[in-house]
């Protein structure tokens, strides 16, 4: 099979002439509709299952008319494929149609057999038409085209046939039983989930919040984008890590210029990750402690995931009796007012196991069959055989988050004990917003914004410098940032300590805990007791370190 599609008049492989000029004889022309960026990247994973087959060559083809379809083209080149203009493409050869784009007109292409296979997971929402500002239900195909028997509508499961019926007396007898080819690769992927949060830079002794947002005025990012915010600053730096990722129509309309001119701040003084769309939401999800969503079908991905679920917000658009209307019903919405680190805790030591498995029986009738199940309808349409060979059985690439970081902590730590002392840190241009006036600023070197420096009680610097050097290092900084009551640097094992006031302190411990961690420790202890010097057990969400200072 050779993915080749032309953007040219003559249509390449589709040309009527096509023979005189190809190198790679095939017998079959397979049309590829994509309308959307979502389309075109879930169309682009589906025609995977003919891979091999010297008999079909795939030609792309763009149905121009949506608003969410930038930057569709320039993606599909990125996987050296041209697209044939619509108009065009009326003239071609063709044997099948496949799309997951259930909005575009078949008619032109008649007698053409169509396979609309659904690009979110089943049929739970209604959309308005921009034109005729009528609603329709999203997913399923044009009237026009299921009421001449052209179209065949694909379906995860026999309830559904049954839901289009009412919606669209059209579609009676012009369904077809498949899969969900992005459930399957996220069950595929279960055993990578090591390698998922390896990734993404989560210990196996942290959690991992996944944000995800479908597009629209609705979704979460449209209607509680704050909860970011909230997240940063609520939850404890060194115990979470905070990832998200947008529908691609958001990436569509919005780009990505503007998607991350918004998030600037999160990602560079809050560590917050983002994750394209394309790829790498699947080891993402899989990857995840706990989903915080809305009404997007990666919801129920990771509901049926068995992944605790938090809900921000929820669409009036869902359409009742849908599994996602239940799941809905069903699932814990965040309390806005209430502890968030509390809810999100709650929802992982209290989460429900046996609602996976009700929603996988309830949405998908033959789970890890998307792949057969769509050669077997594609190939019967034009009357040939299945190919022999077995599908691969792939797993999701590893996540590859946008670059991000956190230079800039607010901390408190209190004695629980002569020598045990406990507390967390913060992201500090988030946590500065709930006005916790006893903490402290920790300002680690490689922070962009300089004001942060001349505020910090501490700055240090996380890079190892050899032991003979610490000293010298220290008193540069002390010098440098004459604001800073404290500076440290990590040196042989450990860190040491400066204190403006010229005393000096090596301290050793057992662990991995960041310096910034134990350096904001010792400031409290001897803020507290004026004495550094001895064994003390640092305390935070992550657990105990035991933390040896000895003067110099």
């Amino acid at each position: 099979m050779n993915t080749v599609a032309l953007e040219r008049p003559d249509l390449g492989p589709a040309a009527h002439d096509a023979r005189y000029w190809e190198t790679f004889r095939s017998e079959l022309i397979f049309y590829c509709f994509v309308r959307t960026f979502v389309s075109a990247i879930q169309l682009y994973r589906e025609t995977r299952v003919f891979r091999g087959d010297t008999r079909v060559k795939l030609v792309w083809v763009h149905c121009p008319g949506s608003k969410l379809e930038h930057p569709l083209a320039d993606w599909l080149l990125s996987k050296k494929i041209h697209l044939v203009p619509y108009e065009e493409a009326t003239k071609g050869r063709r044997d099948l149609i496949i799309t997951t784009s259930e909005w575009i007109d078949p008619i032109p292409f008649a007698p053409t057999p169509v396979v609309v296979i659904p690009h979110g997971l089943g049929f739970h929402k209604y959309v308005q038409d921009p034109v005729t500002l009528q609603y329709r239900l999203a997913g399923l195909a044009r009237p026009e085209g299921l009421r001449t028997g052209q179209v065949t509508q694909v379906v995860t499961h026999p309830d559904q046939e049954r839901q289009l019926a009412a919606a669209c007396h059209d579609s009676v007898g012009r369904t077809a039983l498949g899969g969900c080819s992005n459930f399957d690769l996220l069950r595929n992927s279960r055993g990578e989930r090591a390698a998922y949060r390896e990734a993404l830079g989560v210990a196996d002794d942290q959690r991992l919040v996944v944000i995800s947002s479908t597009w629209g005025p609705e979704s979460l990012f449209a209607q509680q984008f704050h909860l970011i915010d909230r997240l940063l600053a609520e939850l404890p730096f060194e115990l979470y890590k905070v990832v998200t990722f947008l529908h691609p129509g958001v990436w569509s309309f919005e780009g990505e210029d503007e998607i991350l001119r918004r998030l600037s701040r999160h990602v560079q003084s809050g560590g917050l990750m983002v994750v394209p769309t394309t790829e790498g939401w699947h080891g993402t999800l899989v990857a995840g402690d706990l989903l915080i969503s809305d009404n997007g079908s990666v919801t129920l991905h990771g509901a049926m995931m068995d992944i605790p679920l938090l809900l921000a917000t929820f669409s009036e658009k869902v359409v009742p009796g849908t599994v996602m209307a239940d799941l809905g019903q069903r699932a814990t919405f965040i309390d806005l007012c209430g502890d968030l680190r509390q809810q999100i805790e709650d929802e992982i030591e209290q989460h429900d196991s046996t609602r996976a498995d009700e929603l996988v029986a309830r949405m998908i009738a033959r789970p890890g069959e998307s792949g057969v199940l769509l050669r077997e309808l594609c190939y019967s349409k034009v009357g040939q055989p299945v190919p022999n060979d077995e599908l691969e059985v792939r797993t999701a690439p590893v996540p590859v988050p946008m670059p991000s970081a956190a230079h800039s902590f607010r901390f408190h730590f209190r004695f629980d004990a002569d020598t045990t002392v406990v507390g967390d840190i913060y992201p500090a241009h988030f946590r500065e917003k709930l006005g916790h006036a006893e903490e402290r600023l920790l300002v680690e070197i490689g922070e962009r914004d300089h004001r942060r420096y001349v505020n910090a009680a501490i700055i240090a610097d996380p890079k190892t410098v050899a032991a003979d050097l610490a000293e010298t290092r220290l008193a540069g900084m002390i010098d440098k940032f004459v604001g800073c009551r404290m500076v440290a640097v990590a040196s042989g094992g450990g860190f040491e300590i400066l204190v403006r006031d010229e005393r000096r302190f090596r301290v050793t411990y057992d662990s991995g805990t960041p310096i910034r961690v134990l350096a904001g420790a010792c400031y409290e202890i001897l803020v507290a007791q004026t004495e550094l010097s001895g064994e003390f057990v640092v305390r935070t969400s992550l657990g105990d370190t035991k933390m040896t200072v000895t003067p110099l």
